[in-house]
């Protein structure tokens, strides 16, 4: 679980010094923090989780209105709201779930038409549910799973002209945040998604897996099952710096 991400993310090396948190002008602002965060997301990695947030905070204080930074600033809140549950304090748990509620509406506002910020914070909405208490978890996996559904309609016709690592991450946790609401009609909609349109890839053997009566309802949280190779920053920098030498 995880091995697929985690055999790149433990092995990334620190790129840049301790000081050096602004975003090259050429690097899409994904691509500057996704592996650092997601270092501490997916591999508890506390150091390369700290890099990502000061890179964020860094981004934050000079563009404070960015939706897409704002979402990375909710994955963070997200992590602490997994951690403070994790060690049981239920204060620390209540001041980052109040923090990421503001979150969500400077997210959101208005007609967002990006489908970055509704797949980072849907997807942080998906899995911090199967941590949160009783009370808030069904909501959580609702609304987690309301802002994935929009994504294949803001991206139109591209998406389904996409990876199978983008179709079948939101598909499979439009299966799983359904299955957790009760919504089998919805679970088996996207599992069918799945098998139709992504044959021959591990999301069809997770699909056909989860269809079997229970096994769905197994899974702990949800998890990733691969990080996708375009736009990885080690490579991005490399590709700038050649071309700056040209």
């Amino acid at each position: 679980m995880f091995r697929a991400c985690l055999s790149v993310l433990l092995a990334f090396p620190v790129l840049h010094a301790a000081d050096d948190f602004v975003k090259p002008d050429r690097v899409p602002l994904a691509t500057w923090v996704r592996e650092d965060l997601f270092a501490g997301w997916i591999a508890n990695d506390a150091a390369a989780f700290d890099r990502g947030t000061k890179k964020v905070d860094r981004f934050l204080s000079d563009h404070p209105d960015d939706r897409l930074g704002l979402a990375f600033k909710y994955l963070e809140v997200a992590y602490a709201m997994i951690q403070a549950r994790t060690k049981g304090d239920d204060a620390a748990y209540q001041t980052q779930f109040a923090a990421a509620k503001d979150l969500r509406s400077r997210i959101f506002a208005g007609d967002l038409r990006d489908p970055g910020p509704y797949i980072v914070v849907g997807s942080c909405q998906v899995r911090a549910a199967y941590f949160a208490p009783e009370k808030d978890r069904a909501a959580m996996y609702r609304e987690g799973r309301d802002l994935l559904a929009k994504v294949p309609e803001l991206q139109a016709d591209v998406f389904e002209k996409l990876p199978p690592h983008f179709r079948g991450e939101v598909w499979a946790q439009l299966a799983f945040a359904s299955d957790r609401l009760g919504d089998a009609a919805a679970r088996d909609q996207a599992l069918e998604n799945i098998l139709t349109k992504l044959p021959g890839t591990p999301y069809e053997s997770r699909a056909r897996a989860w269809q079997k009566p229970g096994n769905i309802a197994k899974e702990k949280d949800y998890t990733c099952m691969s990080c996708h190779d375009p736009g990885r920053l080690a490579p991005t920098l490399a590709r700038l710096a050649g071309a700056a030498k040209k």
